[in-house]
């Protein structure tokens, strides 16, 4: 059954820079559409935050890690509860 979980691993240095630049811009464009309006910041090479007016946010803020699913799709996770956005590259 262990299989039909999906892992996600977070972009670290060493990986390819063109490829987590392409995934940096999908993300922003994905949480454009998602937030429209909310002031996005890039704390890393490989994490985003988006103001949220969310209760569990930390600091007002929801941050985001990049990175890939199961080494074959590009997602962002947000770091508070987990949840995995894919995205189009």
């Amino acid at each position: 059954m262990d299989n039909d979980l999906l892992t996600f691993r977070k972009f670290y240095p060493g990986d390819a820079d063109d490829v987590i630049h392409a995934v940096y811009d999908a993300a922003v464009d994905k949480l454009q559409t998602l937030y429209p309006g909310n002031c996005i910041t890039r704390f890393d090479h490989y994490t985003i935050g988006i103001a949220s007016d969310s209760l569990y946010s930390e600091n007002g803020l929801d941050l985001y890690e990049l990175g890939m699913v199961d080494e074959e799709l590009y997602a962002m996770r947000r770091k508070r509860d987990g949840q995995v956005i894919y995205l189009r590259v």
